[in-house]
């Protein structure tokens, strides 16, 4: 019986997946403030604010977590 730990192609990588999630956290977050937009909770303008710093803290999380998993990678 073969574990699939023991084969590297059918690890996942752990970079991929912080990514998906941080990607799929993003648009949750967008989307929840347009809907706000939409239904008059917040103005427009203030839309903008948010998505563009939540996009910004995206892009630092995305590659900070690149950098350390380059750093993390061992060398054969």
């Amino acid at each position: 019986m073969s574990n699939d730990y023991d084969n590297p192609q059918a690890r996942s990588s752990g970079l991929v997946g912080v990514i998906k999630l941080l990607a799929a956290s993003v648009i949750v977050l967008v989307a929840s403030l347009a809907l706000l937009v939409v239904i008059d909770v917040i103005p427009g303008s203030v839309f903008g604010e948010f998505a563009k710093k939540a996009l910004l803290v995206a892009s630092i999380v995305i590659l900070a977590s690149a950098a350390i998993a380059l750093l993390m990678r061992g060398r054969k």
